[in-house]
C-alpha cells in the first residue's frame, strides 16, 4: 500500500497500518537559510527530504482555490521604521490600517512579524470587515491542484486548506483576543452579522471546493480554552462544524479541524461538531490534556499528530520520545495518522523523525 492510499484508508476507516506524517517545512526552511542543514539533504528538494526520512507529507499539494473580491479593495504595505511596517486596505465603506512589529531572523531567513495593532478597533471597522467577508468569493483551478498532486505523487492523498471560523478569525487577524470578547459583549447585533458573513462565506468556499478531485480538506480554525470556551464554541463554532461536515460527507468527503494549545474544556464537545477528524490535539507535558483525554473524547474520529513538539528538542531524553510514541500507537491506530504537534521546532533533532520511522518500519513496516 502506498502513503497516498494508506492516507485515505485510514479516513475510510480501512487502514491496518500507521502513516506517519509530521509536517517538515518550517524546520527545513529554517535550517536551509541558517546553514544548518544537514549534509545529506543538502541537495534534495522538499519532497525528498521527507522521502529520505521516510515520511508522508500532509500540504505538500494545497492548491487549486483563488480567491477574490466582487467588491473594490485596495491594500498597500509601507515601512514605518526599522522596526514596523503597516498594510494599509481601502475599501468603498472605508479603511483599515494593520500594524506589524518585524523581529529579523537574519542569515536569510525570512523575518518574523506580529500584528500589534489590529485592523479592527471599532465597531465599524467591524462594519468593514463584515462588508468585506460578503464580497469574498471563490474559484476553483483544477489545473493548479492537479499540478499540485501530481507533484506530490504517491506520497500522500492531497489535503487542502478551507477557511478558519469566524470566531478565532478574529481574534487570530481582525479584532485580537480582548477586543473579539468586547466587540461580543457591546455590540452583540454587529458582531453576529460578522459571524454570519463569515459562515455563508465558509460555504460558499467549501461548496466550491468540491469542484476539485480533493477527497481531505482541514478547517484552520485554532480552536483552544482562551479562544473558544465552552459557551463561544457551542454558539458560534459547532453549528458550522456541522453544516461544513455534512456538506463534505453528503459527497464522500472527510473534513478535519486544527486544535493546538489547551483544550481540556472543549475536548468534551468534539463528538457533537460532525468532524471526521481533528488536527494537532497536544497532549502532556506540552498542553492540559492527556492521552486518555484524548482517546474518550475522540470517540473514532481519526486523530492527526499527537506527539508534543518539545519531544522534538535535545532538552528531552529519546528514549521518552519513543516510549510515548509508542503508546500514541497502541491507543489510536487504526484510526491515527501519526504526527507532530503541531511542526518539529527548529532547533528539533532531525534524527528523532527518523528514529520514529525506524520504529514503525519494524513494526509494522513503512508504507511505499
Amino acid at each position: 500500500m502506498t502513503r497516498k492510499q494508506l492516507n485515505l484508508a485510514i479516513f475510510e476507516k480501512k487502514a491496518k497500518e500507521v502513516l506517519w506524517q509530521p509536517r517538515l517545512e518550517t524546520w527545513i526552511l529554517y535550517n536551509r537559510a541558517k546553514g544548518t542543514l544537514p549534509e545529506r539533504f543538502s541537495d534534495l528538494t522538499n519532497l525528498e527530504i521527507y522521502d529520505r526520512l521516510g515520511c508522508s507529507i500532509r500540504y505538500g499539494a494545497y492548491a487549486g482555490l483563488v480567491y477574490y473580491y466582487s467588491c473594490y479593495v485596495e491594500t498597500f504595505e509601507r515601512r514605518i521604521d526599522d522596526n514596523h511596517t503597516e498594510i494599509i486596505t481601502r475599501t468603498e465603506k472605508g479603511t483599515l490600517r494593520t500594524v506589524f512589529q518585524i523581529v529579523p531572523a537574519g542569515l536569510g531567513y525570512a523575518d518574523n512579524r506580529r500584528i500589534v495593532e489590529f485592523p479592527v478597533k471599532t465597531v465599524e471597522d467591524l462594519k468593514i470587515v463584515t462588508y468585506m467577508i460578503n464580497h469574498l468569493n471563490v474559484a476553483a483551478v483544477p489545473e493548479l491542484f492537479q499540478e499540485a498532486a501530481t507533484r506530490v505523487g504517491d506520497r500522500a492523498e492531497p489535503t487542502i486548506f478551507l477557511t478558519s471560523a469566524g470566531f478565532t478569525e478574529s481574534i487570530k487577524t481582525h479584532a485580537g483576543l480582548l477586543n473579539t470578547f468586547y466587540l461580543l459583549n457591546d455590540h452583540p447585533a454587529e458582531f453576529e452579522q460578522f459571524i454570519e458573513a463569515c459562515n455563508e462565506r465558509d460555504i460558499r468556499v467549501a461548496k466550491e471546493a468540491l469542484k476539485l478531485p480533493c477527497r481531505i480538506f482541514n478547517l484552520g480554525d485554532h480552536v483552544t480554552n482562551e479562544f473558544t470556551p465552552p459557551p463561544v464554541l457551542k454558539k458560534y463554532v459547532i453549528p458550522r462544524w456541522e453544516k461544513i461536515s455534512q456538506l463534505m460527507s453528503e459527497n464522500n468527503r472527510f473534513v478535519h479541524s486544527h486544535w493546538d494549545g489547551n483544550s481540556r474544556l472543549i475536548l468534551p464537545y468534539l463528538v457533537e461538531s460532525g468532524l471526521h477528524g481533528v488536527e494537532a490535539l497536544t497532549p502532556t507535558p506540552m498542553c492540559d490534556m492527556t492521552l486518555e483525554e484524548i482517546y474518550n473524547a475522540t470517540d473514532g474520529m481519526v486523530v492527526l499528530d499527537l506527539i508534543p513538539a518539545i519531544f522534538f528538542l535535545p532538552s528531552f531524553p529519546l528514549k521518552e520520545l519513543v516510549s510515548f510514541t509508542e503508546k500514541v500507537i497502541e491507543m489510536f491506530m487504526p484510526r491515527l495518522i501519526l504526527g507532530v504537534s503541531d511542526e518539529i521546532p527548529p532547533a528539533g533533532e532531525i534524527d528523532r523523525i527518523e528514529a520514529i520511522s525506524e520504529l514503525i518500519d519494524k513494526k509494522f513496516g513503512l508504507p511505499d
